[in-house]
């Protein structure tokens, strides 16, 4: 009989693709959330579902035990990472990260307390009577670049705490140094309490339209990487052993200050980064975190090969296409954008009837797209094909999709 694993949001980043690699792995999938079949894009793919809120613990803890469930999953949702943490505790079953572990990447300032613990450098934190302007406003619980504001006086101040205060579970926020810097994602994989350097990428922010900064284009391996893991990177490892991480996908997100030569440590994910940064890791380094996460919640033990390994290619981007205001009603093929040369993968964040709207954040993004290459030119006519091809259209056919990263500046018209 197959092992029934239950993934919680059929909705959310990563449930897809949690959902089909479950399946391909042979086991049974179970999607559930409180959403109707046709508005859960996973629930669409399991073998089952159940339309229970994740929020319902309880309830999801009576249909497990009834069910026999063998293990439990999620994407990159915080608020779903939680209800597993604490349906597993009930279960008892397997589980990468425990709820201690989780607060340093939910809270903000005690992360910053754990770096500082460990010699890492942090931005410099303000009250509202020390401020040096600009800063940085932002809830100290909040992602996606939600409740964000860059401040360089006190009217913009007091507007900022505002902000941030609306998109705070807790009702708390920090005041930061201004990074004026661009910032770099480190990624680290944790197996059976060894943590290894998983690649490092350079990412380009941008406003978004009457919003935040958010990701615009990512790419692999990062300008700074060997200075990255001969200054810092031993720091980092010893700061994750003493957290007790013993397997799991690990990322930070490190400003690179090249005026004060700091690497300035921002904040810390224990899950696949918002835009699935596990396909890079296996395109780059050969580590499956994917099969490490199905594996784990399942009891079961990763061997990893201890030998040198070549990737394919020797780059790596990753491009957010964002969506103007409407509601989607088609996507076309998005297949023949995966069967691209060089497009590793197309991972959808919207899908066909989601109503769009001038958020102003990461929730704008319609896919992120993964692209392997060796030289400049392969990435420019594998992202000019794209664009030729990727189309996202309302019910009066008026295109929706924009690139917020100017693709002139890599030869794309």
């Amino acid at each position: 009989m197959k092992k029934k694993v239950l993934i919680l949001g059929g909705k959310p980043i990563g449930s897809c693709e949690i959902t089909r690699a479950v399946i391909n792995s042979g086991c049974y999938a179970i999607v559930t959330d409180y959403l109707p079949y046709d508005e859960s894009a996973a629930k669409r793919i399991a073998n089952e579902h159940w339309e229970i809120s994740t929020a319902e613990v309880d309830t999801l803890y009576r249909k497990c035990q009834e069910e026999n469930i063998s293990g439990v999953l999620t994407g990159v949702h915080e608020f779903n990472i939680e209800r597993k943490i604490e349906l597993c505790e009930l279960l008892k079953l397997p589980q990468y990260c425990s709820m201690e572990q989780w607060q340093f990447c939910e809270n903000k300032e005690k992360f910053k307390e754990l770096c500082a613990s460990h010699s890492i450098a942090v931005a410099k934190t303000y009250s509202t009577s020390d401020v040096v302007y600009p800063v940085i406003v932002k809830p100290t619980d909040s992602s996606g670049s939600r409740g964000f504001s860059i401040c360089y006086n006190k009217n913009e101040l007091l507007k900022g705490i505002e902000l941030a205060l609306r998109f705070s579970p807790s009702g708390n926020y920090l005041i930061e140094e201004y990074m004026d810097c661009e910032a770099c994602i480190v990624h680290y994989t944790a197996v059976n309490g060894k943590i290894i350097f998983s690649g490092m990428s350079d990412k380009h922010s941008q406003i978004l339209r009457g919003g935040s900064s958010v990701m615009a284009f990512q790419t692999f391996p990062s300008s700074a990487q060997q200075r990255y893991i001969k200054e810092v990177n031993e720091k980092a490892v010893e700061m994750f052993l003493d957290l007790g991480i013993k397997n799991g996908p690990i990322w930070i997100e490190v400003f690179n200050d090249e005026k004060t030569g700091r690497f300035v440590f921002n904040e810390m994910g224990y899950r696949f980064g918002g835009s699935l940064t596990n396909y890079p890791v296996k395109a780059l380094y050969n580590i499956d975190q994917m099969e490490l996460m199905i594996k784990n919640a399942l009891g079961e033990t990763t061997h990893l090969e201890e030998k040198e390994y070549r990737p394919e290619k020797k780059h790596y981007c990753i491009l957010p296409i964002h969506l103007t205001p409407g509601i989607i009603e088609d996507t076309g093929d998005l297949s023949k954008i995966e069967n691209i040369p060089g497009v590793v993968k197309l991972v959808q964040v919207h899908f066909a009837g989601d109503e769009i709207q001038e958020w102003g954040t990461a929730q704008q993004v319609f896919c992120y797209l993964h692209v392997a290459y060796d030289s400049n030119d392969e990435l420019k006519q594998c992202l000019a094909t794209v664009k030729k091809e990727l189309s996202v259209t309302d019910k009066n056919g008026k295109q929706m999709l924009y690139y917020l990263f100017d693709l002139k500046k890599l030869g794309v018209e």
